[in-house]
C-alpha cells in the first residue's frame, strides 16, 4: 500500500512540475506593432523610418528608438511612449 501511495504522490508531483510552466504564462509582450499603432493613433503617418525604429525599440533598445523617431519628426512626449510601448517585457 504504501508503494502505491508513494508513486502515485511521486506521480501528482512530477505531472505539477511539468505543468506549473504551461499556467504561469509569462506576461504579453510589448511589439513593434503597438508602437506603430500609437504613432498612428496620434496621427503620425507611419513610414519605413518609424517601423525601424519601433523595431529597434522592440529590440530592446529605447533610446536609439527614440532619438529614431524624433529625428524623423515626432515631439519627445510621443516618441518616448511609443518606444515605451514597444520596448516593454
Amino acid at each position: 500500500m504504501f508503494r502505491i501511495a508513494r508513486a502515485v504522490g511521486v506521480a501528482a508531483a512530477t505531472f505539477a512540475a511539468a505543468a506549473l510552466p504551461l499556467l504561469a504564462a509569462a506576461p504579453a509582450q510589448a511589439t513593434a506593432g503597438e508602437c506603430i499603432d500609437y504613432l498612428r493613433e496620434e496621427g503620425y503617418e507611419v513610414v519605413n523610418n518609424h517601423e525601424d525604429a519601433c523595431q529597434t525599440g522592440e529590440d530592446g533598445f529605447y533610446r536609439p528608438c527614440v532619438n529614431h523617431l524624433t529625428h524623423v519628426g515626432v515631439e519627445i512626449g510621443h516618441a518616448r511612449t511609443a518606444c515605451g510601448r514597444a520596448a516593454q517585457e
